[in-house]
């Protein structure tokens, strides 16, 4: 019954019935209609008005009034009376490893790499592109798929000398195969890489919020230093980081950072710093200038 309450519901508010054809004649110029013409027209408004296959009723006999007395229904209905949906085996294994029953999950989804969709992450994006300046490239610490590229490329209508570095080879297949190898992706670990690539900047976009590594001896923090010293060897003008904050006050599963103790140690070790707290509470941005 419930679930019938919601179709009426939803039907009659979002799908309401085609007005008669033959009640609206000169607008329609119905006498000027073929018999052919006015046949069609009248089936299809009575179609319109057949009762569903769910058993819904037919929208021209509900009213206004029966219409509220269905909603106060609904809203009046507890929790307790509600059938609570347990999934099925198969479909916890689907919400658990998307990527498995979806091919096209790693490919094209912005959950795949840590966003609740392409808006926030192109939200995130912008506080990143802030900091670079025309004409300057990128080395992408932890870059996924290496959609930055393609969304700086889109954003400000110009190319991009980029390098991508991930450790997880699937996230990069899935790069090489969306952007037909036009991103220049290296899966490897970002303390691996060859000490002869620079680029203008090093960014970090969340990836130092979460261990991806088998590292056992660093702990989170020095874990975390020891990324941004790799990323300023990597670098020729600075280093954009985003990180979470532990303002939020939210267990998100998140490796949380407080925004004054990394700039007081990334001020003692580099100098030039900022902190950039204005995006969220949850994110900051920490940016440190090459002397």
């Amino acid at each position: 019954m419930l679930n019938k309450l919601k179709k009426l519901l939803m039907k009659k508010e979002n799908n309401p019935p085609l007005p008669d054809p033959r009640d609206i004649g000169e607008e329609k110029e119905w006498d000027n209609k073929s018999e052919a013409e006015q046949a069609k027209e009248i089936d299809a408004y009575e179609k319109d008005l057949a009762e569903d296959n769910d058993g819904t009723p037919r929208l021209d006999d509900v009213t206004d009034e029966e219409l509220e007395l269905a909603k106060k229904e609904l809203e009046s209905i507890d929790d307790e009376d509600m059938t609570e949906f347990e999934p099925t085996d198969e479909e916890k294994e689907e919400m658990n490893n998307p990527a498995d029953s979806d091919p096209e999950y790693l490919e094209y989804s912005s959950e795949a790499v840590g966003y609740e969709n392409r808006e926030q992450q192109w939200d995130t994006y912008r506080t990143v592109v802030n900091y670079i300046g025309e004409g300057d490239s990128v080395i992408d610490f932890g870059c996924a798929r290496g959609d930055f590229e393609k969304f700086f490329e889109s954003e400000l209508n110009e190319s991009l000398e980029y390098i991508g570095i991930d450790m997880n080879q699937q996230l990069i297949d899935a790069g090489n195969k969306v952007y037909n190898q036009e991103v220049e992706l290296v899966c490897t670990d970002w303390f691996n890489i060859d000490k002869d690539i620079k680029q203008d900047w090093a960014i970090n976009i969340g990836s130092s919020n979460l261990r991806y590594d088998a590292d056992t001896v660093r702990d989170d923090k020095t874990y975390l230093q020891d990324t941004i010293k790799a990323m300023m060897n990597h670098c020729e003008k600075g280093s954009v980081i985003l990180l979470a904050s532990d303002q939020s006050g939210i267990d998100d599963g998140l490796i949380n950072w407080n925004a004054g103790d990394i700039f007081n140690w990334a001020q003692k070790e580099f100098g030039s710093v900022a902190i950039d707290h204005s995006f969220s509470k949850d994110l900051f941005t920490l940016i440190i200038y090459k002397n």
